[in-house]
């Protein structure tokens, strides 16, 4: 099965301007897993866009390339950090 998430989006005006600025991202959306469904799986991350028309369908497009990691076997999570950090644990 394939599941698919947005992970990053920008909306790019047509003309000479068009061009993506990647300098000082700020997380939009946040991905972690919702149970231990992705512990250990492949995760493969690709760049796909679609192009607004005046009038008619609406493309999706997917660029060439992908990038693809294993999720780690075992998570942390922020409340067992932030105790280690205050020396509460």
């Amino acid at each position: 099965s394939l599941n698919q998430v947005v992970l990053w989006d920008q909306i790019l005006l047509r003309g000479n301007n068009a061009r993506i600025n990647l300098h000082d991202i700020v997380t939009k959306y946040y991905f972690w897993d919702d149970g231990e469904h992705l512990r250990s799986n492949n995760v493969t991350l690709t760049l796909a866009w679609n192009v607004i028309p005046n009038a008619g369908g609406l493309p999706h497009i997917r660029a060439n390339g992908s990038t693809s990691f294993i999720f780690p076997d075992q998570y942390t999570t922020s409340r067992l950090v932030n105790s280690k950090i205050s020396g509460q644990e």
